[in-house]
């Protein structure tokens, strides 16, 4: 893969963009947090008006992040979400940096989506080129977002530029392989994935 320069456009902080572009690593290696399986009919009730479906519950893994020579990066982060008990959907990786009272997401991978993506107007020159709509897997490239200025990474305009992912996504490894490349993190690729086997 052939890495183009990223640079920061208008009101972007130097420091996203040297997070998005440098080789990073894994300073931890988190695991995935145990989930106790459903009973039959996929339902309970835990305490009163406390419920808990199928449909809603997701985990989460998040790990620091190093440099090369495997010195912390501090404030940047990646985290993975999946559904813990619809496996291989909806399955998300973002690249986090420190803000001003928070994390902001300057990347996102996006694996098994349930709807697709449509990629709002594209104004800018170099974003022509992109597609209107994105109906499976796809990544939000901090280089393609940030010419849209600092609002495209503020939590309501959520990244609005994609492209489908390099390749087709099989497995949560290959997932991880896409994250690992989009990302530049030597190791994503080796994180575990969730049991779901224990899940369903």
């Amino acid at each position: 893969m052939v890495r183009r320069p990223i640079t920061a456009g208008e009101n972007i902080p130097g420091e996203w963009a040297a997070a998005a572009a440098q080789p990073k690593t894994l300073l931890s290696w988190p695991l995935w947090p145990e989930v106790e399986p459903l009973p039959t009919g996929r339902r309970v009730v835990t305490r009163r008006d406390e419920l808990h479906t199928a449909a809603a519950e997701t985990i989460e893994i998040v790990a620091a992040l190093a440099d090369a020579g495997g010195v912390g990066l501090e404030g940047v982060r990646l985290r993975i979400v999946a559904w813990a008990f619809r496996e291989l959907r909806e399955v998300t990786a973002t690249l986090e940096v420190a803000g001003n009272r928070s994390f902001v997401t300057i990347a996102r991978v996006d694996g098994w989506p349930v709807d697709p993506h449509i990629n709002p107007v594209r104004t800018h020159p170099a974003l022509r080129r992109l597609p209107a709509q994105i109906d499976s897997h796809h990544v939000h490239r901090f280089v393609d977002n940030a010419r849209l200025g600092v609002e495209a990474f503020a939590p309501f305009a959520n990244l609005p530029i994609a492209v489908p992912t390099p390749n087709d996504l099989g497995s949560f490894r290959d997932f991880l392989r896409t994250v690992a490349a989009e990302f530049n993190i030597d190791g994503a690729d080796r994180l575990q994935a969730p049991d779901w086997r224990v899940m369903l």
